[in-house]
């Protein structure tokens, strides 16, 4: 409906923050063709310091920036928001004061496409404390759905494009081809039938619906989806 405003919780990082906001623009004008635009507020938080408590599991802190801007949020009128960060979800259970809207969750909104599209045994590629904590399998175990990480050195190459390029907004064709390659080394060695971009800024870079022939599981377009289909739910 017209009248509903969706929250954004940004600024893990901005290019991603930036990519949401133009993703769900998009996503609204295929859908709704009628000249009509989506009511978004961002509220963006300090990334870098966020991001540093991500890095050291400080959860509780991560959950009391998110927690403020949430508020903030509920304040400004938004009935629903999303997280714009796979990172970001880590922290989602430590969100205080506990959210007074409703979240749209990116691993449970992943998960749905997922088992949907009748995957089985899914790698995911992000950052390096993404990958290797239970964030979605705990939530993919239940479905049936294996998730599978790379290997070490192969998440340190992940990780090193990730920080060291992505979140800066620096995109490089020689860091897709070695993102490509660790996504071929994983189907051809794990038998994985698909790839999660478990981290936003991947989106950036990783643009195609494929990869080294295996379908890419947008977390970034799968979240504006449910975004979308909520602002212009009944």
């Amino acid at each position: 409906m017209a009248g509903r405003i969706l929250g954004i919780v940004g600024g893990t990082g901005p290019e991603s923050t930036i990519d949401y906001y133009r993703s769900i623009i998009a996503t609204w004008r295929r859908r709704r063709p009628d000249g009509s635009f989506p009511r978004v507020i961002v509220d963006s938080v300090d990334g870098g310091r966020v991001i540093g408590h991500l890095q050291a599991g400080e959860y509780e802190a991560v959950g009391r920036a998110f927690g403020e801007a949430l508020e903030e949020l509920a304040a400004a009128g938004c009935g629903r928001a999303l997280i714009a960060s796979n990172a970001g979800h880590l922290a989602a259970e430590h969100i205080a004061p506990p959210s007074r809207i409703g979240l749209i969750h990116i691993v449970d909104e992943t998960r749905a496409v997922a088992v949907a599209a009748g995957h089985r045994r899914l790698g995911i590629i992000g950052a390096r404390f993404v990958m290797q904590s239970s964030l979605f399998r705990d939530r993919f175990d239940p479905v049936g759905i294996e998730i599978v990480t790379p290997g070490r050195e192969e998440q340190d190459t992940v990780h090193g494009i990730y920080f060291g390029e992505l979140v800066e907004g620096v995109i490089r064709d020689e860091s897709r081809e070695r993102l490509v390659a660790v996504i071929t080394s994983m189907r051809d060695r794990d038998d994985i039938d698909g790839v999660i971009l478990g981290g936003t800024e991947l989106a950036l870079i990783l643009t195609e619906p494929t990869c080294a022939g295996l379908p890419i599981l947008n977390t970034v377009q799968i979240h504006v989806d449910a975004a979308v289909d909520w602002l212009l739910g009944p």
